[in-house]
């Protein structure tokens, strides 16, 4: 009997472990995921401004002195 005590607090203690790390690698995937959402959007911004910095101009520049 003393021995099943004894295989239970190990498992119990092996148990809460697992759970433990299993919680903190979930977090850590969270993070993860935010931090690639967070510079996957940083990215496209500094695209998207790069693209509008060098669009050439819509229509020529000599019919915008005519009028």
């Amino acid at each position: 009997m003393a021995i099943d005590r004894q295989l239970d607090r190990i498992k119990r203690k092996r148990m809460r472990h697992a759970e433990r790390k299993l919680k903190e690698a979930q977090l850590q995937r969270l993070r993860t995921e935010r931090s690639i959402l967070y510079w996957s959007r940083v990215i496209a911004d500094l695209k998207h401004e790069r693209t509008r910095a060098v669009q050439p101009p819509l229509w020529p520049q000599e019919d915008s002195k005519q009028q």
